[in-house]
């Protein structure tokens, strides 16, 4: 590990100043040391509005500047068909936003002049430090439990981010859930309680999005003592959101009902942070 991090240093000094790279590979451990996002410029040396783009577009100072909050890769899909196949390309110009393990964050597709790709790049281009030491042991270790922590922990980073890019932030968190779900096994140990937290988890999305009528509905299909004590945070935090969003409650008695709750005060905190913004 500490040799790939000083290569990826040598590669975060040698391409400093937004220089396009065409390793995805290396792009993404770059991604991971530095905690930003990836953006894959996809194109072919006959695409004429790529050319177009490479001179009136990319070279731009308002583009050239934002440019550096990515680690920005050309991948020529004539040259690296397999990639422009796993990432479905079939017209270009065609722009990815990619977080340090791959993943899809948001797409924009055909020309774009320099205003139009201002605009576009200005969405994502922020710090994933939040994130970091979970999508670095995802990067090293795909498995239920890597899997789990960064699903949760984007649908955090969902409440830092801009309410314009929160939805494309939430699928991001779906789409490590579902790997989640995909990677536990029934022989593991502790499986049902493992897929009770993961049946628990998936509401998160309905309050995170407040859909809080939706939200109580299916929380109530859970059984209070059905729910194994290590989900039981998970299932407080869903009750207290949608009684209090619903105001089923009276607003005294629901938060002196939950504070006695020991080690609870983290998801309130959670809770009401998700009730302001909205």
């Amino acid at each position: 590990m500490k040799k790939t991090i000083l290569l990826t240093l040598l590669f975060l000094s040698q391409f400093s100043n937004a220089n396009w790279i065409t390793s995805l590979d290396d792009a993404q451990k770059m991604a991971l040391v530095s905690n930003k996002f990836i953006l894959v410029d996809f194109w072919a040396t006959w695409c004429g509005p790529c050319k177009k783009m490479e001179m009136d577009s990319w070279n731009q100072p308002q583009v050239a500047e934002i440019l550096q909050n990515y680690v920005t890769v050309k991948v020529d899909i004539d040259l690296y068909q397999e990639i422009a196949r796993k990432y479905g390309i079939e017209s270009i110009p065609n722009m990815f936003i990619l977080d340090g393990n791959g993943k899809v964050v948001y797409s924009f597709l055909g020309y774009q002049d320099a205003d139009q790709l201002k605009n576009e790049l200005l969405k994502f281009a922020f710090s994933t430090e939040y994130l970091s030491a979970d999508l670095v042991n995802y990067f090293k270790m795909k498995n239920y439990n890597t899997s789990l922590r960064v699903g949760l922990k984007y649908l955090d980073y969902s409440l830092m981010v801009d309410n314009t890019v929160k939805d494309q932030i939430l699928s991001l968190s779906d789409s490590y859930l579902d790997e989640a779900k995909k990677n536990l096994s029934k022989k593991e140990e502790n499986y049902l309680e493992k897929k009770q937290k993961l049946d628990l988890v998936s509401l998160f999305d309905l309050a995170y999005e407040r859909k809080f009528e939706k939200l109580s509905k299916k929380i109530a299909e859970f059984k209070e003592n059905d729910i194994a004590e290590n989900n039981k945070e998970y299932y407080n935090f869903l009750r207290y959101i949608s009684e209090k969003a619903l105001s089923k409650v009276d607003p005294m008695s629901l938060e002196e009902k939950y504070k006695k709750i020991e080690g609870f005060d983290y998801y309130m905190v959670k809770a009401n942070q998700i009730l302001a913004k909205s």
